[in-house]
């Protein structure tokens, strides 16, 4: 029976963190459950409570804690109660993990490194799964992360990725052999995802890991492989912006409109809009169009039939017919091929379009975006340019608001009446917060609320209490970088991201020095 007692109080904590982990992958319903069974663990452990009440002493707990605090504080300026109980709900991680992991004490290091590996095991999973359904179900759509934002989750493969390789020089060669595959299975998920959010964070990482791990690089090759990768994806990257940018987004051709044809072949009046510049391939968009003419037209080549109320997929026509210098006329939709029908069915806008890799495509979409945004101020359902439209009123909600914001609870409506008052163009669902989790932290409680947000941030550094400091840079840093376009702590698996990973580094990760015990935190 001892032995048993023995077995449970070594695994316990392990068990449910791994759990958590698994979760945090694969179900948000899952996520809340687990959390429960933490609490609960701790509060029948006899040890694990005098831990709990000792965490107030600690330091870096205090720090760690000092976000949800802040949350807490907010209340005293706010007037929507209700949005900030709803937001202090999603925030609880933040107070919960730091006393909860420093409750459970450190583990040892064999341990703890399993769990992490173990996570990047159930972030390898998905892509697993993903693959043998697409195998298994032919045309079946673009890859997707079932279950999970495209953003979070390439945020996740990368977290992944950067322990595989922390962790690859331990003693096992089969470990060493399998995280090769496992590495490009990853970063093949995370090109196919199409997030540039996951794009920026894996380009810079391979600046930022090398020269964070360089002293545990032993053999020259790696070295000079870890000089080589990244000059040349940079290379692909700078190819890639530069070749979408010549053959997609050349000049504009030029029109004199004193000489233009009036009528189609069939008789019908063209339409030209000279204020619109928008352009595929150099082609413009809003001339020649004889609009019903092109319907008809498309309606007996393709069972996907237009009329009058398919403005959207009028559109992509009309955009399919310029990308190829066509007019938009009955003569511009007999001269399609029957390729050019099936990749207007299938959403292309542009000929070139399908030979595109999804970074390029990406790229191609990006540069739509702003030309759209230049033209007409309008970037409802662009997510590029609609950040701008987020900033832009995040910065005016600053500037009426300095010192300590809005609240807890008043953001929300801050930017619907901000958008009103700027008349903006976005349409109501995409009127959204800041999408910049250092904006959004400005303008719920001020330079007073960023202060604290950032001292939280560097307070593990600031206090000397980081057991693996390359470790934990390398997830700092990830994090760091997601918080530039997302409000990465406003959803549930974006606080338990952070506050689950910088507790458990921070609190029951071993030190280099020493394996075990809570005593230096």
């Amino acid at each position: 029976m001892s032995r048993r007692i023995e077995l449970y109080q070594q695994w316990k904590y392990p068990i449910i963190i791994g759990l958590l982990l698994f979760s945090l992958v694969f179900s948000k319903w899952l996520l809340t459950v687990v959390e429960f069974l933490l609490v609960l663990t701790v509060l029948i452990d006899n040890n694990s409570r005098k831990r709990l009440l000792k965490s107030f002493t600690s330091p870096l707990v205090l720090s760690l804690i000092a976000l949800f605090v802040l949350h807490v504080v907010g209340l005293l300026w706010t007037q929507d109660f209700d949005y900030a109980g709803k937001d202090l709900k999603n925030k609880v991680p933040l107070l919960f993990f730091p006393i909860l992991f420093y409750a459970a004490g450190t583990l040892d290091l064999k341990t703890a490194r399993r769990l992490l590996l173990m996570f990047a095991g159930f972030v390898l999973l998905l892509p697993i799964f993903t693959l043998l359904y697409h195998l298994l179900v032919p045309n079946s759509g673009t890859f997707v992360a079932y279950g999970q934002s495209h953003i979070r989750f390439s945020l996740l493969i990368c977290l992944a990725v950067y322990f595989i390789l922390y962790f690859r020089n331990q003693d096992n060669k089969i470990f060493k052999i399998l995280s090769i595959p496992a590495i490009l299975l990853l970063l093949y998920f995370l090109f196919r995802l199409e997030s540039f959010t996951g794009y920026i964070v894996f380009f810079l990482m391979l600046f930022f890991v090398p020269v964070l791990l360089w002293r545990k690089i032993n053999r020259i090759w790696i070295r000079i492989m870890a000089l080589i990768i990244p000059i040349s994806i940079s290379a692909f990257a700078l190819w890639g912006f530069f070749n979408v940018k010549q053959n997609c987004y050349p000049p504009i051709e030029k029109i004199d409109f004193s000489t233009v044809d009036h009528r189609s072949a069939q008789g019908n009046y063209y339409t030209f809009d000279t204020n619109m510049y928008l352009a595929e391939n150099g082609h413009l968009l809003y001339v020649y169009i004889a609009e019903q003419e092109m319907q008809r037209a498309w309606n007996q080549r393709s069972s996907h039939r237009l009329d009058s109320t398919t403005d959207r997929e009028c559109n992509m026509l009309m955009r399919y017919l310029s990308s190829k210098g066509l007019r938009k006329d009955s003569l511009g939709v007999f001269s399609l091929t029957e390729k050019d029908i099936h990749n207007i069915e299938d959403g292309y806008t542009n000929y070139l379009q399908p030979e595109l890799d999804p970074y390029r495509e990406r790229i191609y979409r990006f540069l739509w975006e702003i030309s759209v945004y230049r033209e007409n101020n309008d970037p409802s359902g662009h997510s590029l340019t609609q950040r701008f439209e987020y900033w832009k009123a995040a910065r005016r909600i600053i500037a009426a608001n300095p010192f300590f914001g809005t609240g807890t609870g008043d953001i929300s409506n801050a930017f619907k009446d901000e958008y009103e008052l700027m008349h903006s163009k976005l349409n109501p669902e995409f009127r959204l917060r800041a999408h910049n989790q250092f904006l959004s932290i400005t303008v719920a409680f001020g330079l007073f609320g960023l202060l604290v947000f950032i001292y939280v941030l560097l307070s593990p550094f600031i206090l000397k209490k980081i057991p693996d400091i390359l470790l934990y840079s390398g997830f700092i840093f990830i994090f760091l970088l997601s918080l530039l376009n997302e409000d990465t702590l406003e959803t549930q698996v974006g606080v338990t991201f952070f506050a689950l990973f910088n507790s458990f580094l921070l609190l029951m990760f071993p030190s280099n020095k020493k394996e075990s015990g809570n005593e230096k935190k």
